[in-house]
Formats: structure tokens, sequence, C-alpha cells
């Protein structure tokens, strides 16, 4: 099959094919959307729950990987008539990103254990930046805690000085709390720890002006005030949304971390106002969804092919992040009326209506939060608890802080202001004492920076592999006082073995994640 890349729509097209392979490639790039038997459209019989992604004959440029793919799988050529013109940076060289990254970092230090070291990013960190600029279109998977804002900070660093010193920047992140992360790591990425202590009574941002950083958000942004523009802007996409089309027709480089969301409708179209101008668009995650979905697809398609994996374990044997223990409690209600009422709602097609019954007993269980009491009382250490209903959350919240006065108890949901959580965060960062914070996995399970977290307590039920991943990730960052990260996950089943119940088919999908990454786990069994 020949195909040409039409460069001003960012897509591949076939320029020569027999019927037979543009049908099998049609049906390659075809692909369920997930949970598509539970929508209405489906059930009505209009629609068949695919989503296809080549349209008379084209495709999105990111999708270019997932073509090859394909031809090999249906063995025949895959021929790109113009590949002169094919959007890859030939001239950069791993050994030039190496030498640029001993020069710029030459003078970082970093304080471990109160004495200042020399800083160098990570071997993994250094080639996954130079497979992101030779790629430019591209998405990395870089385990949670391997450093993904480094990765950024490096990538934009370099293009600043050797690809285009008047580049822009477009950083697009999943919540509030990650735009201030991303702001301060920049400055540290750029400066180095060491400097930014000495000057910490300086304005180095507009000292300087290399870095004119604003933030996109609703809360009192920090905005650059020089002459020039502001050539790095980082934001939600929530507010992102809510720009015109030109505001994103003027960016170099357009980033989005925790690339696994890119799936989603509002970024998709973001990014979609930067096809054709944008010179490089790439993702990072920790967890991008399996290679046989259709949601790997979406987000391929709007940021490029994964280039580079690098695992969790990978990390911990080198020492990067910290060793984990994932200890999964299954806690037996000794409820088997329930657990049998609960069949028959299942068997008669009311799944969704079994769920929302078993978690409401299992928010409604005072033996359960009893045992949650006692995980808290022997955690020695600032732990982390994660609910997903707000009412739980509140009452947990509540009930723990009266049952231990002599522990520091922090609370964080969606309501909770940005700045607060910043205040929170550094609270569990540098307070004495033991701090516990209960916090909704939305706000807290993906990107948020936590070093001094040693534990993590999954209060409530989840089979989201992104969630789940994301959520360990926070305890595993490196810290001095830390050696293993521990993390409960909690399982409520009501009889007696041969568990069959919806919150426990919810763990066995966790289970599934934590054995394709090779996560040591250890299930113990408890009567509630």
């Amino acid at each position: 099959m020949k195909f040409r890349y039409d460069k001003e729509k960012e897509e591949l097209v076939v320029s020569e094919s027999t019927r037979i392979e543009y049908h099998q490639i049609k049906l390659w790039l075809t692909r369920h959307v997930k949970g598509y038997k539970f929508t209405p459209q489906y059930k009505m019989g209009v629609w068949n729950g695919q989503q296809s992604y080549f349209r008379d004959g084209k495709i999105n440029l990111g999708l270019w990987k997932e073509l090859l793919k394909a031809c090999k799988e249906i063995e025949v050529p895959f021929i790109m008539e113009n590949k002169e013109d094919f959007p890859i940076n030939r001239a950069v060289t791993l050994d030039e990103v190496r030498e640029f990254c001993l020069d710029f970092f030459k003078n970082h230090k970093i304080k471990k254990d109160n004495k200042w070291i020399p800083f160098m990013p990570y071997d993994h960190q250094i080639e996954t930046a130079y497979k992101i600029l030779k790629n430019r279109y591209c998405m990395a998977e870089v385990a949670t805690s391997g450093g993904k804002s480094l990765i950024i900070s490096l990538v934009l660093f370099y293009t600043m000085k050797f690809i285009d010193p008047k580049a822009k920047f477009l950083i697009i992140v999943p919540s509030i709390s990650l735009v201030t992360q991303f702001y301060d790591d920049l400055l540290q990425n750029f400066y180095g720890e060491n400097f930014l202590v000495e000057n910490k009574d300086k304005d180095i941002v507009s000292v300087n002006g290399i870095l004119r950083i604003e933030e996109v958000m609703s809360e009192k942004p920090r905005k650059w005030s020089g002459k020039l523009d502001a050539n790095i802007y980082i934001g939600t996409y929530q507010s992102l949304e809510k720009w015109p089309k030109e505001f994103f027709k003027q960016f170099h480089t357009v980033i989005t971390d925790e690339a696994h969301s890119a799936k989603n409708k509002t970024i998709t179209t973001i990014l979609g106002h930067t096809f054709g101008v944008a010179y490089s668009r790439f993702g990072v995650s920790g967890t991008f969804p399996i290679d046989t979905s259709c949601e790997i697809l979406s987000v391929q398609s709007v940021l490029g092919p994964k280039i580079t994996e690098v695992t969790a374990k990978e990390l911990i044997n080198k020492g990067i992040i910290t060793q984990m223990s994932i200890k999964s409690i299954i806690m037996n209600h000794n409820n088997p009326e329930l657990d049998a009422r609960m069949y028959q709602i299942r068997k008669a097609g009311y799944g969704k209506e079994a769920l929302e019954i078993e978690k409401e007993y299992a928010h409604q269980s005072e033996k359960r939060i009893d045992f949650i009491k006692k995980i808290i009382s022997k955690c020695e250490d600032n732990t982390l608890l994660l609910f997903h209903t707000i009412e739980y959350g509140e009452k947990l919240f509540t009930v723990l802080s009266e049952a231990f006065p002599d522990k520091n108890f922090h609370y964080i949901d969606g309501s909770i202001s940005g700045k607060k959580r910043e205040e929170i965060k550094k609270k569990m960062e540098q307070s004495a004492g033991i701090q516990i914070l209960i916090a909704s996995f939305g706000c807290l399970s993906t990107g948020v920076s936590i070093k001094n977290l040693h534990n993590v307590i999954f209060a409530d039920s989840f089979k989201s592999e992104q969630i789940i991943i994301q959520s360990i990730g926070r305890a595993l960052r490196l810290h001095s006082t830390k050696k293993v990260a521990t993390i409960y996950d909690l399982v409520d089943v009501f009889k007696n073995e041969n568990y069959n119940n919806i919150l426990y088919t919810h763990y066995r999908e966790r289970l599934t994640f934590y054995k394709k990454r090779e996560y040591p786990y250890k299930e113990y069994k408890i009567n509630l």
C-alpha cells in the first residue's frame, strides 16, 4: 500500500491500494468503545458500539505506527511516497542531548540528608527526552515517580537552545494543583534547587526572562509581567477549553501531562486546534490504555505513537523509586443473604444498581470503619487515604480525626481551593508528627507529588487501571525516611469463599494490573 503525508492537515492519505487492503485497514482501525454495551444508543440498536479512525482513506498522522503494524499483519508493504516530508527531527542525536544535559546541569545541586549533592538527570530521562525531540509527535510511558516533569523540562530547554529560541510552549495538565506544581518544577529544573534557595528573596522569573511562564487557571494565576510575551503557558484542559482557537495557533510545542486523559473529548478538541501549526506535540503518562483498545487509538490520533516505556519495576531495581508492598485485605461482612440478593439483581440485568447497594452497605458498616481505624493506628508515618464518594470521605475524616487526636488530619476533595491544597501538601512534606491526608481519588490519584508519603489506603473500590496505578504512584517517590511504600487495598465480600460480588470483581481487575506490572502483593482474609 502507498500513502502520502498531507502536512497541512497532518494526515496520511491512501494513494494506492486494492479493495481488500483498503477494507482490512479500515477494520484494523475500527474498534469497540469501552463500555459500549451500556450506552443507550447501543441498547436502542442505533449504534454498533464502534468508532473508526479511518475516514475515506485518511488517517491522522499520529496513527502512522498503528498503520505500519496493520500493513505487517496483512502482509502488504508500507510505502510512504513523500517520506522526506515525514515530520521527524533527523538532526538531533542522543549524544548531543547528553552533552547538553552535562553542560546545562553542571552547577545544579539538590539537598539529600541535609547535604547539597550534584544533580544530573537519570539515563532514562535523557533517553526519553531524546526520543521525544526526534519523533516530535509521540507519547512516552514513564512509570509514576519516574520524573516526567524533568523529561518535559529537558525537551523545552533543549528546544529553546538548539531548535527555536523564540518557541512558545503549552503544557496541558489535568488539575489546578498540577498547574502550580509544574510552574515550580520548571523553575527548579531550570535554575537548580541550590540557586533558588540562595536567591529565595529575589523575583528570579522577572530578573532572567528566559522562562516567561503564565498559569492558565481560575484561582489567582501567576502571570508574566515583562515586556516580552510569555513563552510557556500551563493550564488545565477545563480552563483551556474556553480559549479561542486562535490562541492555540501560536505554539511551537504542545505537551499533555498525564496524557492517558487525551481520549477525553475536551483534550482532543484542544489538541486538534494545534494541527498543522505545532512543530511538536507529545504526551507523557505512567499509564496508557492497552494496545488493543479503542481508547489508545484516540490518544495516538492526536499525539502520536508510544516511543518508549519505562516500567516501575525497572525504576525500583535501579533504586530510582521506592520498593512497594501491596496488602490486599479481603473483608468478609458475613451477610450471605445480601450476597444472594445481589446475585439475583445482577442476574436480572441491574448490575449498576447492585454495585450501588454494595457500596452503600460498605459505607454504612461501622465494623469496616473500625478496621480502617486499626490500620490508621498502626501507621507510624504519613498516610494517604483515598475515597470516591464525598459523603464517605467526610465521614471518614470526622470519625478518624476524633479517634486519633494525636495525629494531624487533612481533607481534600474538589471543593478545596488550590491554595489550601498547596498548604496541605507542604504540611505533609515538612511538618513533624504523623500526617494523615483523606482525599478523593479525583484530586489526589494523578500527578500530585508528595515525597514524604509512606502508606496509601484504598477506602473505596475502583477498577480503572489509570486511577489505581497512578494512586499507587503517589507513595513511590524517594524520601530519606522511607524504605517501603505500603498500599492497603480494601476488598469487600459478603460470604465465605466463592466470592462473586461486584466489589470483589473490581479487585480481580486490580489484580490483573498488579500482575502485569509485577507489583508484589499478598492477600489477607479477615471477618469483620
